[in-house]
């Protein structure tokens, strides 16, 4: 199983069949989980998202949905793609 650590918080990584989430709940074990059936892009953004997320939970929604959507278009044009 793939982990993180987000600003000194670790997460676990599982790919599901929601579009995305990230928990906060558990302190003994958190989750970050992202569909793998999205396409390419929209699969990046939506690690982006969650992410962004993890990183800071007070964050608003739409604030945190405009900046993965940047960083997205931007990792996408520069040519960053999931290989696996």
């Amino acid at each position: 199983m793939k982990t993180h650590t987000f600003c000194g918080r670790k997460y676990h990584i599982a790919f599901d069949k929601l579009d995305g989430s990230a928990d906060q709940e558990s302190d003994a074990k958190k989750w970050l989980m992202v569909f793998r059936g999205l396409n390419d892009k929209a699969g990046l953004e939506t690690l982006i998202h969650e992410a962004l997320h993890a990183c800071d939970w007070k964050a608003r929604e739409n604030e945190v949905t405009d900046t993965a959507r940047d960083i997205a278009r931007f990792l996408w044009r520069l040519g960053f793609r999931r290989t696996t």
